[in-house]
């Protein structure tokens, strides 16, 4: 049961780390692309180059959910296979 709870929580947890990496990522995407479109003359020198930096910083937050997300991964993996056997005849 414990091992469960702790799979399940390391799994959302970093779930919600990748989703706010990610989602960091693409509002600086977004962000360029609507000023584009709004004034695409008007882009001051080095927009893109912050943009990259802003998405780079997104990229590396949603990383860092990966290893909690893989450890809450293999725990619940092994906890169903394990239920899993032990139901077998």
């Amino acid at each position: 049961m414990l091992k469960t709870l702790v799979g399940f929580f390391l799994s959302l947890v970093g779930a919600g780390i990748m989703l706010t990496g990610a989602w960091i990522a693409l509002s600086a995407l977004l962000g360029l692309y609507q000023a584009a479109l709004q004034d695409p003359l008007g882009q001051p020198e080095g927009t893109e180059k912050d943009v990259s930096v802003a998405m780079l910083r997104g990229v590396y937050i949603g990383a860092a959910g990966i290893v909690p997300f893989l450890i809450g991964s293999v725990l619940l993996k092994t906890v169903f296979f394990r239920r899993l056997a032990r139901r077998r005849p």
